[in-house]
């Protein structure tokens, strides 16, 4: 088996197994509880915590641990969107559906809500963004790496452009498929609120972790006994948040330099195929590819692909059972619905990725006869 479907989840590493199941078996108390079991608890959720937060280069207490990406932006997007600080929201067509849903439904509750589309090549400039912000406006939210194109927004420096137009706007970045992937900096880029997710990483499902900069004004939307400082109520899940750190933990850039090897072979490859189409072209991530067959619709080449043993997607795992991709309608891709995204991770190898590009060969040659 073949398994190029990481942007959709990633395999658990070893060391993350082993890290879940150490902790469900020997570290099962409640943090919250003062007995013995429940100190040890509450002792490892902060080891926890300082090490997740030593990967994102941000500070432990302004580290929330969630239920993972989708969680850590509703909890962004509904605690940040102030009307009494402005009526307008910016984000972009091309975000996560945790992040546009939650849009959409700020706009049924009175909001301007603006959604920045892309280039042909997936890519949002700064000045893009910039142009739909307004002194009215409260809360600013883009993705950093896309998750369908692996297109890279540029958030490094945007906080610091926004405040210059809407002194009192927040800067949420979802971040899941760029934490652990390529350079990501929100303190030192000034970013108010980051989403991250465990399974992106090698971790457990079911967790994740939101980035709240000090001193950011959020209101949490999950009541109940106020864990995580009251922006998320609910015992913390333990065993899987030690799994996160363990993933945290294993995080080498050296795995950004070979998912980039990799990712030059499949387009050296793939694209000397007829009818082959690029979705992208500008900056991105070295673990995303994006490419369209021609005549040969995604669900006929996934199917193909997984008789061979081979594992990819036709692009959002969450939006799977939705009608095309939002994303690539946006850049105006004439090929949207041919599209079939590689993904990649540490574990991926040269050898699959070339195994891959003879079965994709292979089943187009005989799909054209």
């Amino acid at each position: 088996m073949i398994y190029f479907d990481n942007s959709a989840t990633t395999p658990p590493a070893p060391e993350v197994i082993e890290a879940v199941h150490e902790s469900m078996k020997s570290c099962f108390g409640n943090p919250s509880s003062r007995h013995a079991l429940g100190l040890a608890a509450a002792k490892e959720l902060d080891s926890a915590r300082r090490t997740a937060a030593s990967a994102m280069a941000v500070r432990p207490d302004e580290l929330y641990f969630t239920s993972g990406g989708t969680e850590s932006d509703n909890i962004s997007v509904f605690g940040a969107a102030n009307i009494k600080k402005g009526r307008r929201l910016v984000t972009t067509a091309i975000e996560h559906p945790a992040v546009l849903r939650c849009f959409e439904h700020m706009e049924q509750a009175g909001f301007d809500v603006v959604y920045v589309k892309p280039h042909s090549d997936g890519s949002i400039s700064e000045d893009d963004i910039l142009n739909a912000v307004s002194r009215d406006t409260s809360l600013v939210s883009v993705m950093h790496v896309n998750n369908e194109t692996g297109a890279i927004m540029p958030v490094e420096r945007l906080k610091a452009a926004i405040a210059d137009i809407a002194p009192r706007a927040l800067l949420h970045v979802d971040a899941v498929q760029s934490f652990g992937h390529v350079p990501f900096y929100p303190s030192k880029w000034g970013i108010d609120l980051a989403s991250v997710s465990s399974h992106k990483i090698h971790g457990p499902k079911g967790v994740g972790a939101l980035y709240v900069r000090k001193g950011t004004a959020l209101k949490g939307h999950v009541f109940g006994g106020g864990q995580e400082k009251n922006i998320r109520s609910g015992t913390e899940n333990i065993s899987g948040i030690c799994g996160f750190a363990a993933a945290c933990a294993l995080l080498s850039e050296n795995d950004a330099v070979r998912a980039a090897e990799i990712k030059s072979l499949l387009l050296n490859e793939l694209l000397k195929i007829d009818g082959a189409v690029y979705n992208g072209g500008g900056k991105e991530s070295p673990y995303i590819v994006n490419i369209s067959f021609e005549k040969i619709r995604s669900e006929i080449m996934l199917n193909a692909l997984s008789n061979e043993g081979i594992c990819v997607s036709s692009g959002s795992a969450c939006s799977s059972g939705s009608h095309g991709s939002h994303v690539l309608a946006a850049m105006g891709a004439k090929l949207a619905d041919n599209a079939i995204r590689f993904s990649l991770s540490r574990y991926n190898t040269i050898e699959e990725a070339q195994q891959v590009c003879e079965a994709v060969n292979k089943i187009v040659k005989g799909l054209r006869r």
